[in-house]
């Protein structure tokens, strides 16, 4: 779960990382014995997604911008 707040000192962005999960893939074994889509083939096969690793991990990078429209509804809201 992240929690969002905006930003005290100004900073337009922020990043978030976790790290070490097991690669859904290959299931943390970082490859393949064979092609997956041909039972007979014996070579070991790395896994294209966690790259040989068997983990992943996580980024995530938040922009803070203006809000437009609450910025344009105060400019014509009327006193």
């Amino acid at each position: 779960m992240i929690w969002l707040t905006p930003p005290v000192y100004g900073s337009k962005e922020e990043r978030i990382e976790s790290r070490g999960y097991t690669c859904e893939y290959c299931h943390g074994q970082g490859g393949f014995l064979g092609d997956r889509s041909s039972p007979n083939d014996s070579e070991w096969k790395i896994c294209p997604v966690c790259e040989g690793s068997g983990k992943m991990d996580a980024e995530v990078t938040i922009k803070w911008k203006p809000n437009k429209r609450e910025n344009d509804k105060q400019r014509t809201h009327k006193y």
